[in-house]
């Protein structure tokens, strides 16, 4: 298997550069391979992007304005604007842009560069929400967002907010990631603003370009030398497809790749015993969660939803799904932030979901769907809900797809029973991880607020949105923090659309001779200070 493998991979060097991999059991000291899954992985735009291994592969690739340590949550470092400041009044942020900053063609990096790259988001309506929920929209966003001169932008609050949030967004992937205009209004179609060409290409100026994107197999990002910001030290990263938990573990194994993700329980298991590897824990601030669709009639009815609740092996999920990748949790504000509330402890209880179930009209149960994405854990999680469903007479076809056919129908708002993740990936502000999950400001399927959990599953209540606004702006602590709690009781009491069942980190197994490589929460992991020490 070993060295199947090592061929596998010195065919595909030899084929895309001149550069050879050595017939060894480890991979080129100047080069990394990354083991991980391509199925969600449909686009590199960055306003369109799906998947987390588009958000990690773009933040190679892209720069934004600021970067949020990795480490120290709410933390913000300098990249493309070497300083920024805050108004006395707290509702402007001035960003001061570096003047060397460089685009992989040679164009200077502007001011413009950033209006350009989140002004054609809301144009084209492809990103975004994760700013939008903030009061941005289409007919502010040129006046809230601005340039008075090509090394300077400034950043209005729509509303009162608070400013580290803004600051979060500005430091995210996604709209706020600075495209090359000039390179890509070169490309231009039908008035798309370059999205078809960057869908498979790259305009960036971050330490590594695009060499090549095969789709569900392959990428490869080469080194940008002489780099404005400092050559990183890898010449290459090899992004590879590998789907398949034992695949991943086989390669580690026999060193033909440095770091894998989204490994099986069983497999990450097996490897902590090999002295050659490394098994870290990512914290993220998502939960996993069930969710359903308020637009279907069987789930507008909250005897169903009450039903559902108590049809989920909440104890036997974690205990045998979620080792390595959650930890038992209930409700939306994460463990250890201001607001966060003891589990309420709900139990699988099938007795009790088929009196809830005939009480709404359905003796018998139903035919359902549940939408999942083809990976672990999460099709497991919808294995084990499957099973519990059919205690209580509900027939449940599981639909696997990527994630734009998964969290594509959740969109739409067209879709029965999704298992997903979702929240504030961050996990730093009780404030964002309840905005993500119980807040929806507009239930229209026009606003599109695609980040907002509650909006998806077509949930709203005035009376949480009212009170999450104050919440933000309450200054004192002590009372934040009950508006907080009370915010999550009332959720509950509603019997909402959306169940969490775990909190969600994640798992990395890399080479031991891996020397400066964090796993970002954000899930945008730069890669250009890693060095192999050998």
């Amino acid at each position: 298997m070993k060295f199947q493998n090592t061929l596998r991979i010195l065919a595909l060097a030899t084929l895309l550069s001149s550069t050879t991999l050595a017939t060894q059991a480890e991979t080129p000291v100047d080069q990394l391979v990354v083991g991980l899954s391509m199925v969600s992985m449909l686009s590199l735009d960055p306003s369109a992007m799906s998947g987390r291994e588009s958000v990690e592969i773009n933040s190679n690739i892209y720069d934004s304005l600021i970067e949020a340590d990795p480490v120290e949550a709410g933390v913000f470092h300098p990249r493309l604007a070497e300083s920024w400041e805050l108004s006395e009044d707290r509702n402007t942020i001035t960003f001061h842009l570096r003047k060397d900053a460089k685009f992989h063609s040679g164009n200077p990096v502007t001011a413009e560069d950033f209006l350009w790259s989140m002004q054609r988001a809301f144009a084209l309506g492809i990103g975004g929400s994760n700013i939008r929920v903030f009061g941005y929209n289409e007919d502010n966003i040129a006046e809230m967002v601005t340039a008075p001169d090509p090394y300077t932008v400034v950043v209005r609050l729509p509303k009162p907010n608070d400013p580290n949030l803004i600051l979060g967004v500005i430091a995210g992937a996604g709209v706020a990631m600075v495209i090359d205009s000039k390179l890509a209004m070169e490309h231009v179609v039908d008035n798309d603003f370059g999205q078809g060409w960057l869908t498979t290409n790259s305009a960036g100026s971050g330490p590594y370009r695009l060499n090549r994107w095969q789709a569900n197999d392959i990428v490869i990002l080469d080194r940008v030398d002489d780099h404005w910001g400092g050559q990183a030290e890898l010449k290459r990263l090899i992004f590879r497809h590998m789907p398949e938990s034992q695949s991943k573990r086989l390669a580690l194994q026999s060193g033909d790749i440095d770091i894998a993700t989204g490994m099986s329980v069983a497999d990450i298991q097996a490897l902590q015993a090999n002295a050659d590897l490394i098994t870290a824990e990512v914290p993220s601030g998502n939960v996993y969660y069930v969710a359903m669709s308020l637009k279907d009639e069987k789930y507008a009815n909250d005897k169903v939803r009450l039903a559902i609740r108590h049809l989920i092996d909440y104890e036997g999920i974690n205990e045998t799904i979620l080792p390595f990748y959650g930890t038992f949790h209930q409700r939306p504000i994460p463990k250890g932030l201001p607001g966060a509330l003891p589990d309420p402890e709900y139990k699988l209880d099938p007795d009790y979901a088929k009196q809830l179930l005939t009480e709404a009209g359905y003796p018998e149960g139903f035919s359902t769907t549940i939408r999942v994405l083809a990976e672990s854990p999460f099709v497991n999680i919808a294995t084990a809900l499957q099973a519990t469903l059919a205690q209580a007479g509900i027939a449940a076809e599981i639909i696997t797809g990527n994630g734009d056919q998964v969290y594509g129908a959740m969109r739409e708002r067209n879709f029965e029973i999704i298992v997903g993740a979702g929240g504030d990936r961050n996990g730093s502000h009780p404030y964002t991880s309840l905005l993500s999950l119980v807040y929806n400001n507009d239930n229209s399927d026009e606003a599109k607020l695609y980040t907002l959990q509650a909006w998806r599953t077509s949930f709203q209540s005035v009376e949480i949105n009212e009170l999450l606004d104050a919440a933000l702006l309450e200054p004192d602590a002590d009372q934040q923090r009950a508006m907080y709690e009370d915010i999550q009781l009332k959720f509950e009491e509603s019997v909402p659309p959306l169940q969490v069942i775990s909190q969600l980190y994640s798992t990395v197994v890399y080479q031991d001779d891996l020397v400066n490589f964090v796993s970002h929460p954000y899930q945008n992991t730069r890669y250009r200070d890693v060095v192999k020490q050998r």
